[in-house]
């Protein structure tokens, strides 16, 4: 049973003006507002409600929207459970019936007020999370909660492959066009990706017994990088092990694109990926640079392709180098202490 998560609540989307005044004061700085028509009973604790939910980020003068389950996952089932939310969020959502619209916002400043370290870095302090949930159903029981839910991801099955083929032809069109202007040769992969040769690498081609070495940059079509592992204010500059194999312990999976784009590569080479959408994130944004929908463009460059074997042997490389890294802070640490304790004696 999937709970509501805080960081779920914390982030859902408006769709009035963020200044109204008709909304209520909640707790620990929550805002809210309820329209009703106050017919139907209450939800109550052990009730399941059907849900539809936006999410969106507001500045103030936009409205970032970073998901709706309306054009994405469809209605999600919850529990309604104090144990499994936030009292504050608890006592607003206690208060809805079948029917429902509810508006809630919170400065990023009390979201983030005990975690201000985890807060994404394209939230400022000062502006809005809010969200709209609209109640769609309530249900009193839990087989009938499941029938509901069998029912939706039936839906949902065929409303992906749909929109995943129409969004296809879509970005194929777009990507195509876009090579014709800037007279890029790129070659299209098995699953509708492409890949620019930048330079060619040598040896075998990677494929699924492979653990691939990288660097990358991600950006999105207007040139915006979201992501990259050689620039320092995006994270730590050091290589990304992909991989491909079945062995979760061999390094990270990657997206669709990028796994069906590496198999074009080998060792040494430099390349570009353009990665429709239903191959990266699909309908699910990733932030202001990454809006639903996003075509996805990486620089990449192979660092290294292993075989299991290297890849295990690597990857203890890299846990004994890590621990005595850890182990030569540590005792910096310790000489800096008995310094100090030294010199105040």
């Amino acid at each position: 049973m999937r709970k509501i998560s805080y960081v779920l609540l914390m982030t859902l989307a408006a769709f009035s003006a963020c200044n109204t005044p008709s909304f209520k004061k909640g707790k620990n700085g929550l805002e809210y507002k309820i329209i009703s028509d106050g017919k139907s009973r209450k939800i109550k604790t052990g009730d399941f409600m059907q849900i539809h939910v936006q999410q969106s980020y507001n500045t103030g003068k936009i409205d970032s929207v970073m998901n709706d389950s309306r054009t994405t996952t469809g209605p999600s089932i919850e529990l309604m459970d104090s144990s499994s939310m936030p009292e504050a969020y608890f006592e607003v959502l206690s208060q809805l019936r079948k029917g429902d619209s509810l508006v809630l916002r919170i400065l990023t400043d009390s979201a983030f007020a005990k975690q201000i370290e985890s807060m994404p870095p394209f939230f400022k302090k000062g502006h809005y999370l809010t969200t709209t949930v609209k109640v769609l159903n309530i249900f009193t029981t839990r087989q009938e909660a499941d029938s509901a839910r069998t029912a939706e991801m039936a839906i949902a099955v065929k409303r992906d492959s749909v929109n995943s083929i129409a969004t296809m032809q879509k970005d194929d069109k777009t990507l195509t066009e876009y090579f014709a202007k800037n007279k890029i040769n790129a070659v299209k992969t098995p699953l509708g990706a492409y890949v620019e040769i930048i330079q060619p690498g040598t040896g075998n081609m990677i494929d699924t017994s492979s653990v691939v070495k990288t660097f990358y940059t991600g950006r999105n079509m207007k040139g915006i990088i979201f992501d990259s592992n050689t620039d320092s204010t995006k994270g730590p500059v050091e290589p990304l092990v992909v991989n491909l194999t079945n062995d979760p312990s061999l390094g990270i999976t990657v997206i669709r694109g990028w796994q069906d784009c590496l198999k074009m590569l080998n060792k040494g080479a430099k390349a570009k990926f353009y990665i429709p959408s239903p191959l990266a994130y699909g309908s699910k944004a990733g932030g202001p640079e990454l809006g639903p929908n996003s075509i996805l463009f990486f620089d990449i460059e192979i660092l290294d392709v292993m075989n299991r074997q290297q890849a295990v042997a690597d990857r203890a490389a890299q846990i004994a180098a890590s621990r005595i890294k850890q182990e030569k802070f540590m005792d910096s640490i310790n000489k800096a202490k008995k310094l100090d304790t030294a010199q105040r004696k």
